[in-house]
């Protein structure tokens, strides 16, 4: 008997979705706002909630109480 763990596929993100998310992203650098990220992750549900920090552009991470994220997991974004 084999044990088959399914994943989930990440979800697509379309222009305004994105939009959104990155006005999140830099409202929450910016004027230090709360604000909750959901991240993609194949096996389980992940969330980031804090205030922003840093926003690289360069290496497109971000991070929140000194832990880094990539923004390209970011699939939903919500100030709280």
């Amino acid at each position: 008997m084999t044990n088959k763990t399914s994943s989930i596929e990440c979800p697509e993100i379309n222009v305004q979705e994105w939009e959104a998310i990155m006005r999140v992203l830099m409202e929450s650098f910016g004027k230090r706002t709360m604000a909750q990220f959901f991240l993609y992750h194949p096996y389980e549900d992940c969330a980031v909630i804090g205030i922003v920090d840093r926003v690289d552009g360069y290496t497109r991470t971000f991070s929140v109480d000194g832990e880094r994220f990539n923004i390209a997991d970011i699939i939903g974004a919500e100030t709280l």
